[in-house]
């Protein structure tokens, strides 16, 4: 169904719709639907996603060439803003607006929603002791083990290593995290993670490189040093925030039972106070100062 969807087929459509006079907000995925949908003024304001953001960007170009103005849009920054990106342009001019931080899952991390999750799903007392024991938060022991599976997701952008990350079709196989991630000292093995992705990534009709290559780009990444929240990706801080909760404080809550259950919780903890405290919603909201709109935003 999604390759019918084309940028043409959702520019036509948002031109077409001639009754609506507001503002059309384009986003990437039903995801970002779920994530956005509460914090704009439906009567002003309609959200279409677009599969992906290559064809958000196509189809923001296509509605710019015809004249059409009444547009923005939403994407995940992903790695837009490591160091050394010659891609990243500060004063970029279309109205397509980007996370704050790799995607919209850290965006809402960086905001206290993962501390909402733990209150409401694991026993306080079990996270004290952990936390003691590890002499750390729980969100920096997630957010140190998803920089490492950022290496060597931005490794593979950068150098080409042929690695998968997500099934080969949506009801196929998930990397396991459990397999590279200890459950009794919690940390990750990165050769043990780099030969789970490598077995995972095989007769995917890429070529996969080998095992050493891989090490010495993911090396070379660990290296730079980049900003963690410009590093970490969502589905992987889900993943391991399920590993985190279920083993390590015995949580039974259903929320920590899967990670597409663990992003929707984080969903509905980013509340419209949560919003507000972002770099997103402040640019949104110059935007719209800027051009002398009103109601963008609901209350």
């Amino acid at each position: 169904m999604e390759q019918h969807i084309t940028p043409e087929r959702i520019a036509n459509s948002l031109m077409q719709d001639t009754r609506f006079k507001g503002t059309h907000v384009l986003v990437e995925g039903i995801k970002d639907l779920k994530v956005y949908t509460k914090f704009f003024n439906r009567e002003e304001v309609r959200l279409t996603q677009t599969t992906g953001k290559y064809k958000l960007r196509e189809a923001y170009g296509i509605l710019s060439s015809r004249g059409f103005t009444r547009k923005i849009a939403i994407r995940d920054a992903d790695f837009l803003r490591i160091k050394g990106n010659i891609k990243f342009d500060q004063d970029f001019k279309d109205d397509i607006f980007v996370t704050d931080g790799h995607d919209s899952e850290v965006m809402m991390i960086m905001v206290d929603t993962l501390e909402d999750l733990l209150s409401v799903g694991v026993d306080q007392q079990i996270q004290r002791a952990f936390e003691e024991k590890a002499n750390s938060t729980i969100k920096k022991v997630v957010l140190d083990l998803a920089y490492l599976t950022g290496c060597l997701r931005l490794a593979d952008k950068k150098e080409n290593l042929g690695l998968s990350f997500k099934p080969a079709s949506p009801d196929g196989n998930r990397i396991r995290f459990k397999k590279f991630i200890c459950e009794k000292t919690f940390s990750l093995n990165i050769d043990q993670m780099i030969h789970i992705v490598w077995e995972y990534s095989k007769n995917r009709q890429k070529v996969v490189s080998t095992k050493q290559v891989i090490r010495a780009a993911f090396d070379k990444i660990l290296l730079q040093e980049n900003n963690y929240e410009d590093m970490i990706n969502g589905h992987d801080v889900a993943e391991i925030v399920c590993i985190i909760a279920s083993v390590a404080l015995k949580s039974k809550s259903n929320i920590f039972q899967h990670p597409d259950r663990v992003e929707e919780s984080l969903a509905l903890s980013f509340d419209r106070g949560k919003f507000r405290k972002t770099n997103l919603f402040q640019n949104i909201n110059r935007w719209q100062g800027e051009r002398n709109l009103v109601g963008l935003f609901s209350d």
